[in-house]
Formats: C-alpha cells, structure tokens, sequence
C-alpha cells in the first residue's frame, strides 16, 4: 500500500514537472515573440524615419516606368467658349428667305437628308446669333490643356497656332485624336505671349504658308511665328 501511495506521488510530481516545464516554455515562447514584434516596430520606426528624412530611396525597377505627372495648374484665362455670331433679324430673314429656297431646290430634287442638314444648319446659326456665348475657364497644366471639364494631356497634342478674326484672338490646338481634331479656345491678347510661351516647350507652332478660304472662314487670319 505504501508502495503504491509513493508511486502515485512520484508520477504525480512527474506530472507536476512536466506541466511546469512546458508553462515555462510557453512564457518563454511569448517573451521571445514578443521581444521580435518590438525588434520590427523599431525597425519600422526607424526605416520610417529614414524615410521622412530623404535617407531611403526606393530600389529602381528593370521594368520601365513612365514619371508621375500631377496636374498642377500654371496658367488659366476665361473667355466665351465659342465665337460670337452677331447679325440683326433683317440679315436673318434674308439668309432665312435664301436657304427655303434652296430646300425648296433640294425637295424637287428629293434630297431629304441634305435638306435636313440644312435646316439643322440654319436652326444652330440662329440659336448661336441669339443667345450670347457663356464664359468658361480654360487652363494649362503640367500634364496638358484642361479645357471643357476635359485634360487633354501633352501626347495628344500634335501642334498649336494662333489666329485673329474680327479682333477675337483664337488658340487652334490640333490634336492627334479622331475626335476632336482640333480645339478652338478664344483668349485675350493679352493673354497671348504667356499661353506661347507654354506651349511652344512641349507642342510644335504650326508653319502655314497659305491658307484656304474655309481656314479664313473657320479659323481667321493666321498669326506667323515671327509676329507673336
């Protein structure tokens, strides 16, 4: 019976000592774990202040990166966002009374889809002489044009040139784009060397030597290199 009594006391203590052993192995796993999570947060801390510093620059990459252009603005100018058509009605009834009898003309010749044309013509041309262009704000940035809620950046631009119609001075960028081919953007003269001055570092002035009458027409008189 005695035997027996000190076997169990010395499995339990046996017990004991393994309970005990493998406790402080745990409390030493968790003192080792947590003496690592404070090496990386001081390592961190100190990366982190490198970083701020300027003493850590980022590893460049085999792979080609193009550099991250903000869209900081440098100059901006408002001007009405279309050219102004003026006339009085007495003009308008006579281009009216001209172009019915020409649709007249088209309808004998069953040309319905050119009359139509026509027509829609007509309607724009009395709806632009009628109601006054609103003002809108047009700038130049570091990555481009930014002009009717749109950036048209650097690579899209194919050249630039200047023109003057009826003393309204007007910016022609020709772009690269399907649509729009070209942008047409009204400035003040006074406004005219710093928007050059701009453009011409990144967008080539267009050299016309002579131009169409639908270019005088649409664009006005254009102003050579030399007389900016």
């Amino acid at each position: 019976m005695a035997t027996a009594k000190k076997k169990i006391g010395r499995e339990f203590s046996d017990i004991l000592e393994i309970i005990s052993g493998e406790t402080k192995l745990r409390e030493r796993e968790e003192q080792i774990q947590k003496l690592k999570r404070e090496a990386i947060k001081e390592q961190k801390a100190k990366r982190r202040k490198k970083i701020v510093q300027k003493e850590v620059q980022l590893e460049e990459s085999d792979i080609p990166t193009e550099k991250v252009v903000q869209n900081i603005k440098l100059f901006e100018w408002e001007a009405p966002e279309r050219y102004g058509i003026s006339f009085d009605s007495k003009m308008f009834w006579i281009i009216l009374a001209i172009t019915l009898l020409f649709v007249l003309y088209l309808a004998i010749l069953e040309q319905y889809y050119l009359m139509a044309a026509i027509i829609s013509l007509l309607f724009f041309i009395y709806v632009a002489g009628t109601n006054k262009p609103s003002i809108v704000k047009h700038k130049i940035t570091k990555r481009g044009v930014d002009t009717a809620g749109r950036v048209y950046e650097w690579f899209m631009l194919e050249s630039f040139w200047f023109s003057i119609k009826n003393g309204q001075y007007i910016l022609i960028l020709e772009t690269k784009l399907r649509y729009p081919r070209a942008l047409l953007l009204l400035l003040d003269e006074a406004d005219k060397d710093a928007i050059f001055i701009l453009l011409q570092e990144r967008v080539l002035y267009r050299d016309i030597r002579k131009q169409s009458k639908i270019e005088l027409l649409s664009y006005g008189q254009y102003i050579p290199f030399e007389e900016i």
